[in-house]
């Protein structure tokens, strides 16, 4: 330990504390308030379609929940238990992606496969990937796109054809060394926008990448991490350099980018810690960060941050611990 404290490291740019954001965030659908099967339990994942329509990942009813814009529920499906059409947990990941046919993807990592459902949620197929996912998402060719969650993998996204048939794999890692550390910092989000290049945002790490939809890094940028969020002895240690050094260290990262989403107008947004947002543009720089209250000032644990591509329609926010979705207009 005392050979670590005498470590010098580059540390990342902080920036200080943020002022609470006046953002209007109204409910959309309230889990409370709803009849037993229609509650949501443990919710892990959210995407939006073009129509509208929400579809959420109920990771504690093993299934996926289809609402209108306006929270109103349409449809059910999927199940639990075993064959190909059952899905299983997702923990936090990221797992549910929708396409321009408003077909839905889900991720499980528990198996690990890959389910594809039509809209009206009738099973289409699914298949095996050979590592757990953390998120997943899809282009105009149904090509799917996978973060790996796992130690063994070299690159950071790998591609898989509709009928799961293995395209490609691209993207550096950022610490190359193996360990629990260094596999925590590795997990990202990713997301396709309306050209197909993918957006890819590191769990623990203030970068967002842009690449083409072959796998060309075509922009990388880092983001401030708020001061508040970084303790004294967390801003000693927080860098690339000590994580690569010391990829099984017990450190805790400060930052935790639960989600990235893109909108109609090619705004993207990253969900940060739970209450924070940073916003960039479509080259992948970030113009604005800023937290945001609860609302009614209630302990709300945002984990999901959801922007349909269609221009001039609502960001929608996915609080887990009620099972309660937000419309956040003013984004």
């Amino acid at each position: 330990m005392s050979t670590i404290l005498t470590i010098t490291f580059t540390l990342v740019q902080v920036i200080s504390a943020i002022p609470d954001a006046q953002i209007k965030l109204k409910p959309v659908y309230v889990s409370s308030q709803q009849e037993a099967r229609l509650k949501l339990s443990a919710p892990a994942a959210m995407a939006v379609a073009r129509s509208g329509n929400i579809y959420v990942f109920d990771d504690g009813n093993s299934r996926v929940v289809k609402l209108d814009s306006r929270g109103k529920f349409i449809a059910a499906f999927g199940r639990s238990g075993s064959g190909p059409d059952a899905i299983e947990r997702a923990g936090l990941n990221d797992s549910i992606a929708v396409d321009e046919n408003e077909n839905v993807y889900v991720s499980d990592p528990a198996t690990p496969k890959v389910l594809i459902f039509s809209s009206d949620g009738t099973f289409q197929r699914s298949f095996r990937v050979p590592f757990s996912m953390a998120s997943i998402a899809v282009n105009s060719k149904r090509e799917i796109f996978l973060t790996a969650d796992t130690s063994r993998s070299t690159e950071l996204i790998y591609v898989f054809s509709e009928t799961g048939k293995f395209l490609r794999r691209f993207g550096e890692r950022l610490i190359k060394s193996p360990g629990s550390l260094a596999r925590n910092m590795n997990v990202a989000v990713a997301v396709c926008d309306a050209n197909d290049n993918l957006f890819v945002a590191f769990r623990a790490w203030p970068v967002i990448r842009k690449y083409s939809p072959d796998g060309e890094l075509l922009s990388e940028n880092q983001f401030a991490i708020p001061a508040e969020l970084i303790k004294e002895l967390q801003r000693q240690y927080y860098s690339l350099e000590f994580f690569n050094k010391y990829p099984d260290s017990s450190f805790v990262p400060p930052l935790i980018t639960h989600s990235i989403s893109i909108s109609g107008r090619g705004t993207g947004y990253l969900l940060l810690n739970a209450h924070s947002i940073v916003v960039f543009t479509p080259s992948g720089r970030v113009t604005k960060q800023f937290r945001f209250r609860a609302p009614r000032d209630r302990d709300n644990v945002f984990i999901r941050l959801a922007a349909t591509s269609k221009a001039k329609a609502p960001t929608y926010l996915l609080d887990t611990r009620s099972g309660e979705i937000y419309e956040a207009s003013s984004l």
